[in-house]
């Protein structure tokens, strides 16, 4: 599975009442990967995904944030948009709003951490649909 096949599998299980937005613009760098929304929410998410985790406990996963990705986010984050970051690996995912702290993220960090897709799914129900 590759980055853009985890964002497919995701848009196809979530709940049917959430708007979601595969983001494709050449005309504006950093933008996040997706936008989604709800009666009860919005959000952008920011994916980074990686097929294969390293052997090493102690390898850095890779998981880098463009420069602007990172003023973009930053600058959102500031203006209390909900913005989001989901790393990760198989199965093992981190979602976090502190997306600084994925750049030099471990596989044994990653795996301490981590979330299934089934949870993160969960997590973006709730914060656009609330309490379904």
């Amino acid at each position: 599975m590759n980055e853009r096949q985890l964002i497919n599998k995701i848009h196809r299980t979530l709940d049917k009442r959430i708007y979601r937005w595969k983001i494709n613009d050449s005309y504006h760098g950093g933008v996040p990967d997706t936008y989604y929304a709800g009666p009860a929410g919005l959000c952008f998410v920011e994916y980074k995904y990686k097929p294969n985790t390293p052997k090493k406990g102690t390898s850095k996963m890779n998981f880098l944030l463009t420069d602007q990705q990172q003023v973009w986010l930053k600058q959102q984050r500031e203006y209390k948009v909900p913005v989001f970051v989901l790393a990760g690996c198989k199965e093992h995912f981190i979602f976090t709003q502190e997306f600084e702290r994925i750049n030099g993220c471990t596989k044994d960090e990653l795996l301490k951490n981590s979330i299934s897709l089934k949870e993160y799914i969960a997590k973006i129900e709730k914060h656009c649909l609330g309490n379904k």
